[in-house]
């Protein structure tokens, strides 16, 4: 069972593996990410980032919103990771399950807006965090379990930062 969905531009790496998955006392991670799935170097690397005993399974968005939905994880606490906004919406719209979706990571590069440290977006990214919300979907922004959550509607139309 799916116990917590997240955005970040990183997907597996030391604030999921060291802070969530021991919060969350997760078995297995998902990663829906088309590039990432068809690069079998980064697979690999994500693979070897996760702790031993943590199942890691890495595919397409569509592929592992069909594994989400399907029982082979009703045993498992499952972290479900996203890198970009548009990809979760497009796991919504194929019958993903979700009715509250963190924001951990989503960092600046060249034609990103920064709102905050953690959180930088373009058009399409508020367009697709946009229509998430519209679904009806709860989405915060949380970098690690310890850090209080904060409603990503009160960042999103705020004045962007350009540094």
């Amino acid at each position: 069972m799916v116990v917590f969905t997240r955005i970040d531009d990183r997907l597996i790496h030391g604030q999921v593996v060291e802070g969530w998955v021991n919060f969350l006392k997760a078995t297995c991670i998902l990663v829906a990410d088309d590039t990432v799935a068809s690069n079998a170097s980064q697979c690999s690397i994500m693979r070897i980032s996760a702790p031993q005993g943590l199942k890691v399974c890495i595919g397409g968005v569509q592929e592992i919103c069909a594994e989400a939905r399907s029982s082979a994880y009703d045993k498992e606490r499952v972290i479900l990771l996203f890198s970009n906004p548009s990809d979760a919406l497009r796991a919504l719209k194929l019958g993903l399950g979700c009715t509250a979706l963190n924001i951990g990571g989503m960092h600046y590069t060249p034609k990103k807006c920064k709102l905050m440290d953690v959180l930088a977006v373009d058009d399409a990214d508020r367009e697709a965090l946009k229509a998430i919300m519209d679904m009806g979907v709860s989405v915060f922004i949380q970098t690690v379990p310890t850090e209080k959550p904060q409603p990503l509607a009160k960042v999103l139309g705020g004045v962007c930062k350009t540094s």
